[in-house]
């Protein structure tokens, strides 16, 4: 029968690879976890910062809002309620709430809350404004074409109305051509429904060409940027 021998230097040997190689194991495990901890605390801190610098500029913006209210510019009232329709205002929060300030704000003289509230009515939505999100009849057609009749004499006067934001975390006024929310709609279509609660796809290419030239002839221009201090 075949015996196997080993010698007690090679045992030794293994024993210090084995060793060795432990050893290395265990400090990759302490330098992995070491650098994860220094690169959580480096996302953490950048987070911070992030997070402080967008305040400053929420700052600019609210003070920039309050001056202009100080001074009795309607426009101040429209911004702040459109800060509060967005959300970084949190004042109020309440849709009734928030459309009443633009009420007052139209009331008060502002076009672009007048522009605002018509087009609330045309698209049946709960809170005014928030123009980064597609617009449309929502199957209630009677308060379509109610706001459509307001809205087209208000964009006769001022074809835009306007948003603080922050691009790149500058502060700024945007502008958005109001028409354009609305000449897709009669390209795309939408929807009656009918009695027997089927639903019928509505165009209207000729009231298309007229939302779409009011668009076309909206200044796309900036708006002179404030001094937002």
């Amino acid at each position: 029968m075949r015996s196997f021998h080993t010698s007690s230097d090679s045992l030794f040997s293994s024993c210090v690879r084995v060793a060795v190689l432990a050893s290395a194991l265990l400090a990759a495990a302490y330098l992995q976890a070491g650098c994860t901890a220094v690169g959580s605390l480096a996302n953490k801190v950048e987070s911070v910062g992030q997070q402080r610098d967008y305040e400053k500029q929420k700052g600019k913006l609210t003070a920039y809002i309050e001056s202009l209210r100080a001074k009795g510019d309607p426009q101040g009232d429209y911004y702040y309620a459109m800060g509060n329709a967005d959300g970084w205002i949190k004042d109020v929060r309440d849709p009734e709430a928030i459309t009443q300030l633009f009420r007052d704000a139209a009331v008060k003289g502002s076009m672009d809350a007048k522009i605002i509230l018509a087009l609330q009515k045309a698209t049946s939505e709960p809170v005014p404004g928030r123009l980064m999100e597609s617009k449309g009849p929502r199957e209630n057609l009677g308060q379509w074409e109610a706001g459509l009749a307001e809205l087209k004499p208000l964009l006769e006067q001022q074809c835009y109305a306007r948003r603080l934001v922050l691009d790149l975390g500058t502060p700024e006024i945007a502008k958005y051509s109001i028409a354009n929310f609305i000449w897709p709609k009669f390209r795309d279509g939408y929807f009656r429904r009918n009695i027997d609660d089927t639903r019928t796809l509505l165009k209207d290419p000729q009231r298309q060409q007229e939302w779409e030239r009011i668009d076309r002839d909206c200044d796309r221009g900036g708006v002179p940027v404030p001094d937002f201090k």
